[in-house]
């Protein structure tokens, strides 16, 4: 089954029947604060007329509302200082303050994991009746968690820098997470949105084994693929240790700037992250339970339609095109914290 994402004033009916024609089963709908709910009904309306199923799609960890609430729950860009290449015109670093990556307020802290799940409860009370579920994007860390600048690492929390708010202990927070907005929705699908971590040719060459591939730039001259690997691994492990039902993994080739040549095309990346994931797992992911995410915004319709080729071929459950950009983005922001604040690790 093949679904599209898109924002809830897209979906009109003349619309939503050009999405039909092309072959789409499913409407997945971008829903935030600002959405009334009188949109959101007509939302629902147009999509049923046409009877396709409807889910709508959630942001979790990047959040500007959060972050200007509370610069201290942030992400922190860890100790490894690379990330300053992305950034040259960032200033150093004072007595007392963190690299935060803007907006990321991730479920990793305690605080912020009881303000989001507030946040999505609240949010889940709106909506209308007849849609079939919800996915749940970015439960886990903030880009660049070790410090390294790439847009995947989300691994660590804090890694070498002070803590800004007391952090949950163990990986287990998107499995908890999800459970617990299971409840709220009452019976409607929960499929959590994962991004996988680096990959080998972000090293560089010469720390590659064997050396003198090619490489993207993207760790820098950080050297923790192998901790990466087995990190996610952990953390992708206890997710699935509670939740029996789709995931959802995100591969947005032009995002996440995996569109190099050397991939073979707009589409080579997207086989190429699947093997990363079952490389790390002691068995392959069910593709009865696999939603993938490829990139249908800021790309020309040739590439969109090259990445929903390359997904296909993976046999997933369903591929769901974003054609409403899914920002992975961030922005360093210095913040000063309380001199009590913990070291993480």
């Amino acid at each position: 089954m093949e679904a599209v994402l898109v924002e809830p004033a897209d979906v009109a009916g003349q619309k939503v029947a050009s999405w039909k024609k092309e072959g789409f089963r499913a409407v997945v709908v971008m829903l935030e604060e600002q959405h009334e709910e009188a949109l959101l009904r007509k939302t629902a309306q147009a999509v049923a007329a046409h009877n396709l199923d409807l889910y709508f799609w959630i942001e979790v960890g990047r959040s500007p509302a959060l972050a200007r609430a509370h610069p201290e729950w942030l992400a922190s860009l860890g100790m490894h200082g690379d990330w300053r290449k992305r950034f040259p015109k960032v200033r150093p670093l004072q007595k007392g303050e963190v690299a935060k990556a803007w907006p990321w307020v991730t479920i990793t802290y305690q605080e912020a994991y009881d303000a989001h799940l507030a946040r999505v409860k609240k949010l889940l009370e709106r909506l209308p009746q007849g849609y079939r579920g919800i996915l749940l994007n970015d439960l886990q860390g903030g880009p660049a968690s070790c410090g390294c600048g790439n847009l995947q690492c989300r691994w660590a929390v804090d890694y070498g820098v002070p803590s800004g708010s007391a952090k949950r202990a163990g990986p287990g927070s998107a499995a908890q997470f999800v459970i617990e907005i299971g409840k709220a929705a009452k019976g409607k699908e929960v499929i959590p949105v994962w991004v996988a971590e680096c990959a080998h040719e972000d090293l560089e060459t010469k720390k590659q084994r064997p050396p003198g591939g090619w490489s993207t730039g993207l760790c820098g001259t950080v050297n923790c693929f192998d901790t990466c690997r087995k990190k996610f691994a952990e953390q992708w492990s206890s997710l699935h240790a509670a939740h029996r039902g789709p995931t959802a993994l995100l591969l947005l080739h032009h995002e996440f700037q995996r569109d190099h040549k050397e991939y073979g095309g707009p589409g080579g990346w997207i086989t190429k992250a699947m093997k990363y994931l079952d490389d790390q797992t002691d068995k392959p992911f069910s593709r009865q339970r696999l939603w993938v995410v490829v990139q249908g915004y800021d790309v020309p319709a040739a590439e969109e339609a090259a990445a929903r080729r390359a997904a296909a071929q993976l046999q997933p459950s369903v591929i769901l095109v974003a054609r409403s950009r899914i920002d992975q983005s961030y922005e360093p922001r210095l913040v000063k914290l309380k001199p009590t604040a913990e070291v993480g690790h």
